[in-house]
């Protein structure tokens, strides 16, 4: 009920954003399954060696599940009005398109170094490597000119939720800058573990069931940090920021490996993509724990409270009696007092 009326209130560009993401991502699947039935119906053994015939395949995951959750950010974003959200998406949606680019370049030196008839195998899949960086970067355009009219569709919205309080404005975009950095550390980790899984693939390997335990755990941990932003546990978040201190020397390790001598050829021609994917992985994780630290500071200021009055909760600890909602969810002094 509340996602219907959530969907009936959007306005038209939130709509629109929501149905072109959408699109996106079925153009994307689309393109991406082309190209790897191309390659496997024309090149033999695709998964025989080590990474240097498995690019297809991590690549063909990475950005069907970028397209996916793409879609997730912008719905989301766009049903509860989070215009930082929208914008969060337009960046994964570049970051996906540089992974399209190093995908163009790698398979065409692939085929080319690898594969009889390459020139004929690639003159097939050209068009839909150039068509994926295309729309990606058409698209993003687009998302960008739509999350300006979004912003000035929402801007009423969160200032009911928040009050003019300039102070606690900068807390609550705070708080949402984190909310979307956890959405965006999820994906960057699974991406991260699955492109590690299809490049060991055996699993005698000791580091398989590291990497494939590593999935759930960082869901577990990203809940965690929800979790204590929503209540304000401080005990918790700091909990979160040792263990994202920890995911930090993981990443480093892994993007070390891929240059240990005696591990460089089950990566071959995939380093330079591995290790772009860390580095912005990297990024990420110290956006993420720079923000968790500002967020970390601002409680206890009174933005639970105002968040969850808006969502018509009382806190647990406190009763706010300075405001209340009317049934047209204005904000309002209270005249009583």
């Amino acid at each position: 009920m509340a996602i219907s009326e959530s969907l009936q209130k959007m306005p038209l560009a939130g709509k629109l954003c929501c149905w072109l993401a959408g699109m996106q991502a079925l153009t994307i699947i689309g393109l991406e399954i082309s190209i790897l039935v191309i390659v496997l119906h024309n090149v033999d053994n695709v998964f025989s060696s080590w990474s240097s015939d498995k690019g297809a395949a991590i690549y063909f995951m990475l950005l069907i599940i970028g397209a996916l959750y793409g879609v997730f950010l912008m719905v989301s974003g766009a049903m509860s009005g989070d215009t930082i959200q929208i914008i969060g998406f337009c960046l994964l949606n570049l970051f996906m398109m540089s992974l399209a680019i190093f995908r163009y370049f790698q398979m065409r030196s692939w085929l080319l170094d690898s594969v009889v008839y390459a020139e004929d195998i690639l003159a097939m899949v050209r068009p839909q490597m150039l068509a994926t960086i295309g729309v990606m970067a058409g698209m993003t355009v687009v998302f960008v000119g739509l999350a300006y009219f979004v912003y000035h569709a929402f801007g009423w919205e969160i200032y009911k939720r928040v009050g003019a309080d300039m102070k606690i404005r900068r807390m609550y975009i705070n708080y949402r800058m984190l909310v979307l950095l956890l959405k965006i550390d999820f994906f960057m980790f699974v991406g991260f573990a699955v492109s590690y899984i299809i490049l060991i693939l055996k699993s005698t390997d000791p580091e398989f069931g590291i990497t494939v335990a590593f999935v759930p755990v960082t869901l577990l941990v990203l809940f965690l940090a929800f979790w204590a932003l929503r209540r304000e546990s401080a005990a918790t978040m700091w909990v979160f920021v040792f263990l994202l201190c920890g995911s930090t020397a993981y990443f480093v390790f892994k993007c070390a490996r891929m240059y240990d001598p005696k591990q460089r050829d089950k990566f071959a021609s995939q380093i330079p993509m591995m290790t772009y994917y860390t580095i912005i992985s990297l990024v990420v994780i110290a956006a993420t724990l720079y923000q968790a630290i500002v967020c970390l500071a601002n409680f206890g200021y009174g933005l639970k409270e105002r968040v969850e009055i808006t969502r018509g909760k009382r806190s647990d600890m406190e009763q706010i009696k300075d405001y209340y909602i009317n049934a047209a969810g204005d904000r309002r002094m209270n005249l009583d007092g």
